[in-house]
């Protein structure tokens, strides 16, 4: 990050400090617009990949609520997200990203500072909902905060099986000799991975397959 705002003293301090950390200023911009016209006047510090999203943590100690991409450059997946969360607990976090799988949203909800997802083409009620709720220090539902959740987003260990091997760029037949099932037994698992992962082609449901491991807790 090559500018970011500087620090007031805390005991100073008469307004919210609110962080917003995303790759693109276009983005951030646009956050902020939404944050003032929820908050009102607030100050505001910015970060635009995972390392400048430690230094503003780390050097700031009064941030009221933080908002965070947790697919920028220099988050490792969700892997520094989860540090961040861990080393800093006392900061609500709100995660705002395009990357709005069931599965990962689960992840992230799961840990214990992260006080919503919103997707990045929510409306303003969504971001209100989350707002309010990491400044009440509360967790938003999942069906608020997305609008929708699938009946279930665990794989079964076959699946996760077969999922790897369409990582590699395995046809229907070769996972079935590899796996010494038929065809069309593969055929019916990958059907049930695209239900539960909410994929519609055998490259997104890989990628999903994998997005549900991020997390390594």
């Amino acid at each position: 990050m090559k500018k970011m705002a500087a620090p007031a003293n805390g005991h100073l301090r008469s307004r919210a400090t609110v962080l917003v950390a995303d790759d693109h200023v276009l983005i951030r911009n646009g956050i902020k617009l939404l944050v003032s016209d929820i908050l009102g006047d607030v100050d505001f510090l910015e970060a635009d990949d995972g390392d400048s999203l430690s230094d503003v943590m780390r050097a700031n100690a009064y941030i009221r609520v933080a908002l965070i991409e947790f697919n920028m450059p220099g988050m490792r997946g969700g892997h520094r997200l989860v540090e961040l969360a861990r080393q800093y607990q006392r900061i609500p976090l709100i995660v705002v990203s395009a990357g709005n799988s069931v599965a990962v949203i689960r992840q992230v909800m799961s840990i214990e500072s992260v006080s919503a997802f919103v997707p990045k083409n929510a409306d303003i009620v969504q971001f209100r909902l989350a707002i309010q709720a990491a400044m009440l220090g509360r967790k938003v539902a999942m069906a608020q905060s997305t609008g929708h959740i699938a009946e279930s987003t665990a794989l079964t260990p076959r699946q996760e099986e077969i999922c790897g091997l369409l990582r590699r760029g395995m046809s229907n037949k070769v996972i079935a000799g590899t796996l010494g099932i038929s065809e069309g037994t593969v055929k019916n698992h990958i059907t049930d991975i695209f239900r539960v992962l909410n994929a519609t082609n055998r490259t997104q449901a890989a990628q999903r397959s994998l997005d549900t491991r991020w997390i390594s807790q």
